[in-house]
C-alpha cells in the first residue's frame, strides 16, 4: 500500500490502473530488451565517424552480443543496464576513438558521461574479446579510485 501511495502521489491513480505490471516496468526500469538501432540512433562519435571501420568493429561486436551481454556492456559503458523509454535521450553514448592501433588496450567508460573510448584494434575479434573480458571482470565503478588505492596501483604510472 505504501508503494501505491507514493506513486499516487506522482501519477493520478486512474492513469496507473490503466498500465499493465510490463509497462509499468518499462516506465520504472526501461526496457529489457537493448536494441542496437535505437542504441545508434543516439550515439556520437569523437575522433570518428559512424563510417569508421572502428567503429564498425564496435557494432558487430555488439552485434554479436547475447541480451545479457548487451545489458553488461550498457552497464559497463553507462552504469544502467537498459535503455531510456523515451525518443529525446538525457544524454546521447559517445564512442571516442583512441588514436594507434594497440591490441593489449581495453576500452575505458566513463559511466557519468555515457562514453567508451575505444581503442584502434587490428580487427573485429580483438575489439569483440576486448569488450568481452570489460564486460565479465570491470563490474565495479570506481569513481573516486578508492579500490585502485585499496590495492596499491599507481594510478600515474604510464
Amino acid at each position: 500500500q505504501a508503494l501505491s501511495r507514493g506513486l499516487a502521489s506522482v501519477v493520478p491513480i486512474q492513469l496507473i490502473r490503466l498500465w499493465s505490471s510490463r509497462d509499468m516496468q518499462e516506465r520504472v526500469c526501461g526496457v529489457p530488451e537493448v536494441e542496437l538501432d535505437n542504441l545508434k540512433q543516439h550515439t556520437t562519435y569523437k575522433n570518428c565517424t559512424s563510417a569508421s571501420v572502428h567503429v564498425s568493429y564496435l557494432w558487430e561486436a555488439l552485434e554479436s552480443f547475447s541480451q545479457p551481454q548487451r545489458r553488461s556492456f550498457l552497464r559497463f559503458v553507462w552504469g544502467r543496464s537498459s535503455l531510456p523509454t523515451v525518443e529525446k535521450w538525457e544524454r546521447n553514448m559517445t564512442v571516442q576513438l583512441v588514436t594507434g592501433t594497440d591490441d593489449s588496450r581495453l576500452p575505458c567508460s566513463h559511466t557519468c558521461f555515457f562514453t567508451l573510448d575505444l581503442p584502434s584494434y587490428s580487427s573485429a575479434e580483438v575489439c569483440r574479446s576486448k569488450l568481452l573480458y570489460c564486460i565479465t571482470h570491470c563490474l565495479a565503478i570506481d569513481a573516486d579510485g578508492a579500490a585502485a588505492r585499496a590495492m596499491n596501483w599507481d594510478e600515474d604510472e604510464d
